[in-house]
C-alpha cells in the first residue's frame, strides 16, 4: 500500500471514528470496521466488532465480520507457527498448529500435521492429536473406519502419555456416542481411577451403567453409525432438525415443484428421495451418495477441508449438493436454482446459512 493510500486510509478511519462516538450506532460500527477491513488491520476489525457487538448484540453483519477478523487472525498464526517450525519443530508449536486447525474446522489439515509431529517426535501427544482429528471427522461423516482408526490412536497415545486423562476421554466419547456400553463403562472406570471422587464422572458412570443392558460391540455400534448415520443423541429421521424443519415434508415441498426432478436427503445409509419412485428412486440416492463420497475424498487428497457445497450443471439441468451437520441435501432441477432452495436445503443439511 502507497504511503498516500496509508494516509487517506487513516484519514477515513479517524472520520468514521468520530462519527462513531458521535452516534454508536450499528452502521457506524460496521462503517469503522470497514475501514479497518480496506487497511488490512483484521486486529482492530476484531475489536471494533466485539466492542459493537456488546451495544448491539445478534447484529448479523458485525457477528459475520468478527468471524472474519478472527479466521484472519489464526490464519496469520498458522503461516507464524508453519514458518517457525520450519525453523525449529518442537511440540509446543505443533500442538498450537493442531489446534487452530481444529479449532477453524479444517480437520485433514491438522490431521496431516499431527502426522508430521508424530514422523519428527514418536511421542505420545502428537498421536492423542492424530486420535482427536480422526475422532472429528468419525464425528462429522460418521465412517465405521474413521472411528475404528481414532480409537485405535487413542488406545497408543494412552500408553505414551501416562495419566493423561485424554486418550481415555476420546475412546469414552467414541464408545457413548456409538452405543458402545462396556467399552464406554470400561473408559469412565478408568476415568475415575485417575480422578477419584470426581462428581461428575461419578454421574456419568451412573448413567452408562443403566445403559449397560443395551450395549453393542464396539465394531458392530461403528458398522450401525456409519449404516444409519446416527449417533444415540441424534433425533431419529425425519424430526426436528435445529431450524425446526421436518425433514419429509420439506423434502415433499421441494419434489413437487414444477421444475425440480429430484430432492434427496441423504445420513450414513439412510436416504430420502422425492420426486422419482421406485428403482429410479432407488438409483437417484446411489449416485447422489457416490457423488458426495467422491467429493469428501478429493477434498481431503487435496487438503481442502470439509466441502461445504457442490453444485453440477448440464443437459441433464443443475445438481445443488450442501454437505452439514445432520447430512447431505441436494435437489436436482431441470433450470435454476433458486435462493429459497438453498436457503431450504441450508437448513435439512443443518449448516449454517450463507456460508458458500
Amino acid at each position: 500500500m502507497s504511503f498516500f493510500s496509508r494516509f487517506t486510509g487513516r484519514k477515513r478511519a479517524r472520520e468514521a471514528a468520530r462519527r462513531l462516538g458521535l452516534d454508536p450506532s450499528a452502521e457506524n460500527y460496521l462503517a469503522l470496521a470497514r475501514e479497518h477491513v480496506v487497511a488490512g488491520a483484521s486486529a482492530e476489525v476484531l475489536q471494533v466488532c466485539e466492542e459493537g457487538l456488546q451495544v448491539h448484540p445478534g447484529n448479523a453483519e458485525l457477528t459475520r465480520l468478527a468471524e472474519r477478523a478472527r479466521t484472519l487472525n489464526l490464519d496469520s498464526r498458522v503461516r507464524q507457527l508453519q514458518e517457525n517450525l520450519r525453523i525449529s519443530p518442537r511440540p509446543a508449536l505443533w500442538k498450537e498448529l493442531c489446534e487452530i486447525l481444529l479449532q477453524t474446522g479444517r480437520i485433514q489439515r491438522a490431521e496431516e500435521y499431527a502426522e508430521k509431529w508424530f514422523e519428527v517426535m514418536h511421542d505420545g501427544e502428537s498421536v492423542y492429536y492424530r486420535a482427536r482429528c480422526r475422532a472429528e471427522l468419525f464425528f462429522q461423516e460418521r465412517r465405521a473406519e474413521d472411528g475404528r482408526v481414532a480409537w485405535q490412536l487413542a488406545q497408543h497415545a494412552g500408553q505414551g502419555l501416562a495419566g493423561d486423562s485424554r486418550p481415555i476421554q476420546l475412546q469414552f466419547e467414541i464408545a457413548r456416542r456409538c452405543g458402545a456400553w462396556q467399552e464406554a463403562r470400561a473408559a469412565i472406570a478408568r476415568l475415575l481411577e485417575i480422578n477419584p471422587g470426581n462428581p461428575d464422572l461419578e454421574a456419568r458412570f451412573r448413567i452408562v451403567l443403566a445403559n449397560c443392558h443395551e450395549t453393542l460391540p464396539l465394531e458392530e455400534a461403528l458398522q450401525q453409525v456409519e449404516r444409519t448415520g446416527l449417533f444415540i443423541d441424534d433425533a431419529p429421521e425425519g424430526s426436528q432438525s435445529p431450524a425446526n424443519v421436518s425433514v419429509r415434508p420439506a423434502l415433499q415441498s421441494l419434489g413437487a415443484e414444477r421444475d425440480v426432478h429430484a430432492a434427496i436427503f441423504l445420513r450414513g445409509g439412510t436416504a430420502l428421495v422425492q420426486g422419482p419412485h421406485g428403482a429410479t428412486a432407488d438409483r437417484t440416492a446411489r449416485l447422489v451418495r457416490e457423488v458426495v463420497i467422491r467429493t469428501r475424498n478429493t477434498c481431503r487428497r487435496m487438503a481442502l477441508g470439509r466441502p461445504l457445497q457442490v453444485q453440477m450443471e448440464g443437459d441433464f439441468g443443475v445438481c445443488h449438493l450442501i454437505f452439514g451437520e445432520h447430512g447431505t441435501a441436494a435437489l436436482w432441477c431441470a433450470g435454476a436454482i433458486q435462493h429459497s432452495h438453498i436457503e431450504l436445503l441450508e437448513d435439512l443439511a443443518g449448516t449454517v446459512r450463507g456460508v458458500a
